[in-house]
């Protein structure tokens, strides 16, 4: 059961947006796809007097999302009045990368832009300038102000491509209130370390009726985005950037999807397609944590503003710390950024960046203040959290939590850092598919998968 990652932001996910256009082509502009509500790309630039025309894309999201940020760009002005940054974002059902990558290639890009799809992937096929020259200048944006395991997936052949200004971190949601129901310890601190032990009071909340799964401890995950992570508390990875080599069928991987399996066999009457249609037979039932349906799940920073946008049967909710696999030794963390970059054939990558480099600090904050993905920028004040947690559970129980997010984010591994990311997640997604509805064994799956990336990848190198 793969929880839908949905942006923080509302409006369209990151998740659609990956699966709405391979990067192994030329994209083509489709006509009148992309709302734009002015000028564009290089039309900008110098004008007379020195004043400065940018343009700034956004992928999606919601109102609120859209209104942060055309604040930023009206506060941008006031400390300088020579440039004037218009913000617009995605509306509709629009192929966000396909215009992108139309309007790059024709030579009419965005000043800069949002993206939702890995700065390496884009960068390596010369759609993203490099940035490290400007970063070097820069006031905020410094090599060293940035997580290294976040920033990696900039980073491809020596040359950064992207800032990950924001970053939601993974850690595990449980009810509390439940577990104290149960009888189980309800701490943080005393949340199951691995895997196995958190398989044994899965089973405390889990309920049947014939086929229809009433409620659930947690079930185990084939989400093509979380995979990597459970890979890496597993001991495990599925790509390895410094050799360019991926390593999908590697025995920890095995290992894990095979211990996934047997947890399904034994609680989940070896079927995800009776869980599924468990949950789809609901309707529009709300999202199944907050309905009390499921004891526990992997999730990021941005459940906690999604844990609010309907009533929930309970108040309590805490996190802890993943736990690892089988052969996993210790525990670590992913993430899902929102990055920043300069398209090739930008108007004026100066002026941009400089850009970038104030939203890096100061757009991260307001952002921050509404939607709930970290703002991972060293300068950033370390205090700041979200308004609505605050109101709802405390200040005390917000700057324990975000503190925990922001640890998770500096324990993270490297994600994300892949030039062919989006071919990997397809691959990844089939693998997946295949071995939870038994049409495959993880083990023939999982080197299915490493023949047909690695070969793409060399390809593109």
């Amino acid at each position: 059961m793969a929880a839908t990652r949905s942006t923080g932001h509302g409006g369209l996910t990151r998740r659609n947006l990956l699966s709405l256009a391979g990067l192994g082509g030329a994209a083509t502009l489709l006509p009148g796809c992309f709302s734009t509500g002015g000028s564009t790309g290089s039309s900008g630039g110098q004008s007379p007097g020195g004043k400065v025309d940018l343009t700034f894309w956004l992928p999606g999201g919601e109102d609120a999302y859209l209104k942060v940020h055309e604040k930023l760009a009206a506060d941008y002005k006031t400390d300088n009045p020579n440039v004037t940054v218009k913000v617009t974002r995605l509306t509709g059902e629009q192929n966000f990368l396909e215009v992108l990558l139309s309007r790059i290639a024709g030579g009419n890009p965005p000043s800069a832009t949002v993206i939702w799809d890995t700065p390496v992937a884009l960068g390596i096929r010369g759609s993203l300038m490099a940035l490290d020259e400007f970063m070097e200048k820069s006031e905020n944006c410094q090599v060293s102000n940035w997580p290294e395991a976040v920033l990696k997936s900039c980073q491809a052949n020596g040359k950064t491509y992207g800032l990950p200004f924001t970053a939601g971190s993974y850690g595990m949601f449980y009810n509390q209130e439940w577990f104290e129901e149960k009888g189980i310890p309800a701490e943080s601190a005393d949340f199951p370390k691995t895997l196995a032990e958190m398989r044994a009071i899965s089973k405390e909340f889990t309920v049947w009726k014939g086929d229809r799964l009433e409620t659930a401890g947690f079930i185990p995950s084939f989400d093509q985005y979380v995979f990597p992570l459970w890979c890496a508390l597993n001991g495990g990875g599925i790509y390895d950037a410094e050799n360019q080599k991926y390593t999908l069928d590697a025995e920890q991987n095995v290992e894990l999807l095979e211990f996934l399996m047997s947890w399904l066999d034994e609680e989940y009457k070896g079927s995800i397609t009776k869980v599924n249609n468990s949950w789809t037979s609901l309707g529009e039932a709300p999202p199944l944590f907050q309905q009390k349906r499921i004891a526990m799940q992997m999730d990021g920073t941005w459940m906690i503003g999604s844990f609010y946008q309907v009533e929930a049967k309970f108040e309590r909710w805490e996190v802890a710390a993943n736990p690892i696999g089988p052969s996993g030794t210790k525990t670590t963390s992913g993430y899902w950024p929102n990055w920043m970059a300069i398209p090739t054939a930008s108007n004026d990558p100066e002026a941009a960046f400089k850009y970038l480099d104030y939203i890096a600090v100061d757009g991260a904050v307001a952002q921050f203040e509404e939607f709930p993905d970290l703002p991972t920028n060293a300068k950033v004040p370390q205090d700041i959290v979200p308004k609505r947690l605050v109101e709802k559970r405390g200040q005390e129980f917000a700057d324990k939590t975000i503190k925990f997010f922001r640890d998770q984010l500096q324990n993270s591994s490297p994600m994300w850092d892949s030039p062919v990311q989006t071919f990997a997640v397809d691959q990844l997604t089939r693998v997946l598919e295949r071995v939870s509805n038994k049409a495959a064994k993880p083990k023939d799956a999982l080197a299915e998968a490493q023949k047909a990336c690695q070969g793409e990848l060399e390809k593109v190198l």
